[in-house]
């Protein structure tokens, strides 16, 4: 489950085991789009989920619906020598974030990203994947400071 901790301004996965079951002997590492990660399985280039610091959640509201998507594992194919600990950036300098409050959908976006394949690497996180390139980022987290005030009352 992808959740939104808005009092630390970051995303967390809660895994199922069968994550750690995908993982190999490598170890990992992060694909980068500013602060939020991407991280994926070095030894088979799997990207597994999203995370991180990422404090421009709420960037520009906008109305955002599910992007048409289907559950599918997603590989990166690079000639990037990948190391445990050593990020990378994905290239592409006009991300930009837009929220939709009334569906909780966050999308990362290129603003030449028109024509996508979206695919579900996990709860809550899909990626959409223009002619073998990474275009877009949607996630729809569980935002956890609001629940709890949604449940208190209390701000």
């Amino acid at each position: 489950m992808l959740t939104y901790d808005e009092a630390e301004f970051s995303f967390s996965v809660q895994s199922a085991d069968s994550l750690n079951e995908r993982l190999g002997s490598e170890g990992v590492t992060s694909v980068l789009i500013g602060t939020l990660q991407l991280e994926v399985d070095i030894e088979s280039r799997e990207v597994l989920f999203a995370w991180g610091y990422f404090p421009n959640v709420r960037g520009e509201v906008a109305e955002l619906g599910a992007p048409n998507h289907f559950p599918e594992r997603v590989f990166i194919s690079s000639d990037h020598s990948f190391r445990p600990g050593v990020s990378f950036e994905v290239p592409g300098k006009e991300w930009r974030v837009s929220y939709d409050p009334s569906s909780g959908w966050i999308a990362i976006r290129l603003k030449d990203a028109v024509d996508a394949e979206f695919v579900q690497i996990a709860s809550g996180i899909v990626l959409g994947i223009d002619t073998g390139d990474l275009v877009s980022v949607w996630l729809d987290p569980v935002f956890a400071e609001w629940q709890t005030m949604k449940r208190t009352g209390k701000r």
